[in-house]
């Protein structure tokens, strides 16, 4: 720059050429991020809380360590006797097996509906629940096994009425496997 030209640039910028050097020369130092110390903690926390949260057992007669024996060291119930919802609540009393339907409390006791045959196979029919049976409401078509039965005279179409142990096995179409009788209801 020209004399007059830093005189005038001194002049508007009112500062001196040392402290416009001392300026350029400055070099930035790098605060440690603390934040990131204590969020690389945090998430490696929540990892380990996730990964334990599915380690723990779940489900109806879950126990912590042995799965036979309790926190006390009595044997357990196994895990298909668990109380449905419809158990009442710790404390109450028990309402007789005719006050729930089909015996309640995950045990089922003999139990029967009327249906109209879909299929009939060798040792098995598929079978509809007719328009307001109970179980309609859950099934559309139910297997049932018919192997050691003496069946009536059964066609497609025909109405009956099944009786069975009251256990249904969850798939699709469901199965009851324990029948009892099958009889043909007259139209």
């Amino acid at each position: 720059m020209r004399p007059k030209a830093e005189i005038f640039f001194d002049a508007i910028t009112l500062l001196r050429e040392d402290i416009v050097e001392e300026a350029q020369d400055y070099r930035f130092r790098k605060k440690q991020a603390v934040w990131k110390k204590f969020g690389s903690l945090a998430a490696c926390l929540v990892l380990l809380a996730s990964i334990s949260l599915l380690m723990l057992p779940r489900g109806c007669g879950s126990s912590g360590g042995n799965a036979d024996m309790n926190s006390s060291g009595a044997p357990m119930a196994p895990a298909d006797s668990c109380a449905p919802a419809d158990a009442p609540a710790s404390g109450d009393p028990a309402p007789e097996p005719g006050d729930t339907p089909m015996g309640g409390y995950g045990h089922w006791e003999q139990a029967e509906f009327t249906a109209v045959v879909t299929e009939i196979d060798e040792g098995s029919i598929l079978v509809e629940p007719l328009a307001g049976e109970h179980l309609r409401d859950s099934y559309d078509q139910i297997v049932v096994v018919t192997r050691d039965l003496e069946l009536p005279e059964l066609a497609v179409g025909n109405e009956i009425r099944i009786t069975f142990d009251g256990w249904i096995a969850e798939s699709d179409p469901a199965v009851i496997t324990g029948t009892e009788a099958v009889e043909l209801l007259e139209k």
